[in-house]
């Protein structure tokens, strides 16, 4: 089998002469070189790629493969994922575990349609899981390979939470020709700039958009750099769409606990904003502790819904 690794287009103009008295028009014929490439779409959101808190959430795409001189019929299309893993290493950098190395482990073979005709597939938290859930790696702690789902650095990583905030994605692919011919990466410009052509696709993980965790005793501390109080500025607790609680600062600060009761099927904080914002400070922490938002005076402050960081939850 000859598998080609790489390709660069190339264009031959041919310039004929019409031997006519009529028509001395140049025509130029383009003669690609014999070639077939990809391009992948995500049709799911990707800013939620997959969720952590919903391992029914599904990455789908619409692929297509293309061959320019309409020559090459593809048979065969094998697909890799890659699992990359950020970490701080032993000397407090930000590192990347690259689970899979550069190509990735083989997902799955699909079927393709025609020349540009568009296939979908889906990837599953549940298909990557299997393809990793034995990987080891080695954080440089000295405790040398370590299983990733041993949740080494105790990230919650389990196999109900496959996955978590900081682990990245990529999607490859391999295409097969009926004539034996195996394309396995491309040049960068066709990667890059070719229309409708990519070579890999990419998402993370997201964490739930909705609070998860609302049972218990929040607590809301808050703070007035200048010592006169919000100024008008205030935050509401709302529960299931009614406001319970509404929190401020008077002078220097305040700190505040209310609790949720079990059944709630929603909770946010909404800032209303006040006449000196920029002094304004505070923190909201979780029935677990875990703090999920801590402003300081520098931050600009926004009317509305306050964005809690989720992933901490």
């Amino acid at each position: 089998m000859k598998r080609i690794s790489t390709y660069l287009f190339s264009v031959t103009l041919v310039a004929i002469t019409a031997l006519s008295c009529k028509d001395d028009t140049l025509v130029a014929i383009p003669e690609w070189d014999s070639a077939v490439h990809g391009y992948g779409v995500m049709t799911s959101d990707p800013a939620v790629g997959f969720n952590r808190d919903d391992s029914s959430i599904t990455v789908d795409v619409d692929f297509k493969w293309k061959s320019i001189d309409r020559v090459n019929t593809v048979t065969n299309i094998d697909l890799y994922v890659s699992f990359n893993e950020a970490y701080v290493d032993i000397d407090g950098n930000n590192a990347v575990a690259s689970h899979g190395g550069s190509q990735g482990l083989k997902l799955k073979s699909i079927s393709p349609a025609g020349n540009a005709e568009l296939t979908s597939f889906t990837v599953s938290q549940q298909e990557v899981y299997a393809l990793y859930q034995s990987a080891t790696f080695d954080y440089g702690y000295g405790n040398g390979a370590q299983q990733v789902y041993s949740d080494p650095l105790g990230k919650g990583r389990s196999s109900s939470k496959m996955f978590v905030p900081g682990d990245s994605f990529t999607l490859r692919w391999i295409l097969t020709t009926e004539d034996g011919r195996v394309f396995d990466s491309w040049s960068p410009s066709v990667c890059t700039e070719f229309p409708e052509a990519n070579c890999q696709l990419d998402w993370a993980v997201s964490c739930a958009t909705d609070i998860q965790n609302r049972t218990g005793t929040w607590s809301i501390s808050g703070a007035d750099s200048y010592g006169d109080g919000w100024n008008g500025a205030s935050i509401d607790v709302v529960v299931d769409g009614v406001v319970v609680d509404s929190f401020t600062v008077a002078e220097t600060s305040n700190a505040e606990t209310f609790d949720i009761p079990a059944g709630s099927s929603d909770l946010y904080f909404v800032y209303n904003k006040g006449d000196w914002d920029s002094e304004v400070s505070v923190t909201i922490k979780n029935p677990a502790g875990a703090t999920l938002l801590n402003w300081v005076p520098a931050d600009v402050k926004a009317q509305g819904e306050m964005l809690l960081d989720l992933c901490l939850e």
